[in-house]
Order: C-alpha cells, then sequence, then structure tokens
C-alpha cells in the first residue's frame, strides 16, 4: 500500500525486526583469535603465539534484550495492524462521503437549479407583464441563489471527500 502512515508503520516494523535479529545474533559469543610473537630469552628466539578466546555466557546469554527486542516488534506488528484498520475504516468513510456529496451535487446541478432558475426567469418575465409582483421576483432570487450556494457547498464536500481518499491511499483518485 502506498498510504503513508502504513508505510512508516512497515518500516517501523522492519526496523525492529532486524534490531531482534541482531540481539539474537549477540547471543552467541564472538570467537576471538590473537596472532602474535614473544622473544624467549632463554631460548635465545622467537616464538609464534596464536591464542583462542571463547568467552562462556553461563549467566548472560542475552536473553533480557532478546525478549525486549521481541515484545516490541509485537508492538510494531500490533501498530501496523491498528493502522491498517485505521485506515480502511478512513477510506470506507471517505467514500460513503464522496458518494454522498456527488449524488446530491448531481440531483442539484440536474432537478433543483434548473427548477429553481426556470422559476427565477417566470417570476422576472411576469414581473415584466406585471402578473407578478416585486416580492414574488426576489423570493425566486432568493431560492435560485440558495440552491445555487447549496451546489457549490456540497460539491465542495465532494472534493473534500476525494482530498480525504487521495490522503489515505497515499496516491491520485479518480
Amino acid at each position: 500500500a502506498r498510504a503513508p502512515g502504513l508505510q512508516m508503520a512497515q518500516a517501523e516494523l522492519a526496523r525492529r525486526q532486524a534490531l531482534a535479529q541482531l540481539e539474537r545474533a549477540r547471543r552467541v559469543p564472538d570467537v576471538a583469535l590473537t596472532v602474535g610473537s614473544k622473544r624467549s630469552e632463554e631460548l635465545g628466539r622467537t616464538q609464534a603465539v596464536i591464542g583462542l578466546s571463547l568467552p562462556l555466557p553461563l549467566f548472560d546469554r542475552n536473553q533480557g534484550a532478546v525478549l525486549e527486542s521481541a515484545a516490541r516488534v509485537g508492538q510494531a506488528r500490533d501498530e501496523v495492524a491498528a493502522v491498517t484498520s485505521r485506515l480502511e475504516l478512513e477510506l470506507v468513510q471517505a467514500r460513503e462521503d464522496y458518494a454522498a456529496a456527488r449524488a446530491q451535487a448531481l440531483a442539484l446541478r440536474d432537478e433543483i437549479l434548473p427548477g429553481a432558475r426556470s422559476a427565477y426567469e417566470a417570476a422576472s418575465t411576469g414581473f415584466d407583464y406585471g402578473k407578478f409582483g416585486f416580492l414574488d421576483v426576489l423570493d425566486a432570487q432568493r431560492t435560485l441563489l440558495q440552491a445555487q450556494s447549496h451546489y457549490l457547498t456540497t460539491l465542495a464536500d465532494a472534493h473534500r471527500a476525494q482530498a480525504a481518499i487521495t490522503r489515505v491511499l497515499g496516491a491520485d483518485h479518480e
């Protein structure tokens, strides 16, 4: 998924898994090999010396750090699951909001606005011919302006919902 929040949680999980692997590797002691020379005055010559050291982890096998890192991996997995669930819910909500706003905007554009525009034009024409009063024209104009305002507000709601979808997905939404 390209959702930024999910990518961050997954990166943190990968980091913690790598740290856990490092802590498990530290349970095995490091073997040290030393090579050198030693001058023996008694024998009058130089001798090669090779040494090998292997710490015996009798009391410290890095168990505390291993357990702690395993717990942190578990926390990171839980965080990935929580972020995934939250993003899924946000996406469902944003898609529902978008569908509702889009349907309402289409209804306003295709049904309400043409009727309000027609009523205003009829009232204006009727006023010109003396069939309607000025208050009738103002009322029709107010209705048209309210419908236009509601249409623009609904379009803005649809765009906000589309932006929320884009934010959740981390990509352009068509």
